[in-house]
C-alpha cells in the first residue's frame, strides 16, 4: 500500500479548495461538495520566466476584476519534489465555485479572452489542459489557503474493491486527522475532461500551509502510531504512486466553498 508513503512524505494539497473550519463540511454519508477544477501544464518559452508570467497574470486579474469574477480561485504550482517524467515548469490550478461558474467562466474566456490567451502564449507553452471533479474529505482549518504546499498522488482501486470502500476508509482517516488536530486538508480528484486514458482512478491531494506542518504530520505518522492505523484502515483497497510536491502561490482568491 503506497498511500502511506504519500501521506508521510507530502505536503499542502489538494486541497486548496475549501473554506470553513475543520471537518464540518464532510459527513459520514458523503464528502464535501464536489467542485470542478482545472490544470494547465506549461513550460516557459526560451528567454521567458516567472517574472514574465507574473506580468500576464496581473493583466488577467484585471480582466477578471472587470467581470466581477468572485467564483474562481487560482494558483501557480512550481515543482519541488518531482521525477524525470514531469516535463513542465509550472502548473496553473483553477477552482470554480460550482458547475455554473465553470460554464460561465469558460464561455466568457472563449468569447472574450483571445488577446490575453495570446499574451500567455508568448510566455508559456501549455501541452495539457485537464479538468477534474474535486471532492473534499477534510477542510483546512482556516478556510481556503492562499499560498503553501500541495501534493498530488495517482491511485487505482485494487481488484475486488469499489469506490465506496476507499470512500469509507478515507472518512475514517479524516476523522483520525481531526481528532489528532492535524492541520492537513485533503481531497480526491476524479478525471473529468482532457485526460484520455488517465491510467488512474483518482488523485489524492493533501494540503498544508507550510513545510513545518508537513514535518509535524510526518512525525505523527512515522513515529506517532499513524503508520499502523493507516495500514489498518486502508488495507489493500488501492495502490498509489509516489506523490509529487509543489510550492503553490495564490494568484486569485475567492470563496469557493460555503
Amino acid at each position: 500500500m503506497n498511500k502511506l508513503k504519500f501521506v508521510v512524505c507530502t505536503a499542502f494539497a489538494g486541497l486548496l479548495l475549501a473554506a470553513g473550519p475543520g471537518f464540518a463540511q464532510v459527513s459520514a454519508k458523503g464528502m464535501g461538495k464536489v467542485l470542478p477544477v482545472e490544470i494547465y501544464a506549461c513550460s516557459y518559452k526560451d528567454g521567458k520566466g516567472s517574472a514574465d508570467l507574473d506580468k500576464v497574470v496581473e493583466r488577467w486579474n484585471k480582466y477578471a476584476d472587470d467581470r466581477d469574477t468572485n467564483d474562481y480561485a487560482a494558483w501557480l504550482l512550481t515543482p519541488f519534489f518531482f521525477g524525470t517524467e514531469q516535463d513542465f515548469d509550472v502548473l496553473w490550478l483553477g477552482a470554480y465555485k460550482d458547475g455554473h461558474a465553470m460554464g460561465k467562466g469558460l464561455q466568457d474566456w472563449i468569447s472574450n479572452g483571445g488577446e490575453l490567451n495570446a499574451a500567455f502564449g508568448e510566455v508559456v507553452d501549455c501541452n495539457a489542459h485537464v479538468a477534474y471533479s474535486s471532492a473534499m474529505y477534510k477542510a483546512p482549518p482556516s478556510g481556503t489557503p492562499a499560498s503553501g504546499i500541495i501534493t498530488m498522488m495517482n491511485c487505482e482501486l485494487n481488484e475486488g474493491h469499489k469506490y465506496a470502500d476507499i470512500k469509507a476508509a478515507e472518512l475514517k482517516w479524516a476523522d483520525h486527522l481531526v481528532k489528532t488536530k492535524s492541520k492537513a486538508a485533503y481531497y480526491h480528484w476524479m478525471p473529468m475532461f482532457g485526460g484520455g486514458d488517465a491510467g488512474f482512478d483518482y488523485k489524492v491531494i493533501f494540503s498544508y500551509s507550510d513545510f513545518g506542518e508537513i514535518g509535524s504530520q510526518f512525525e505523527a505518522i512515522a513515529n506517532g502510531g499513524g503508520r499502523e492505523l493507516s495500514r489498518e484502515i486502508f488495507g489493500d483497497i488501492d495502490e498509489c504512486d509516489d506523490a509529487r510536491v509543489y510550492v503553490a502561490k495564490s494568484i486569485r482568491a475567492a470563496k469557493i466553498r460555503d
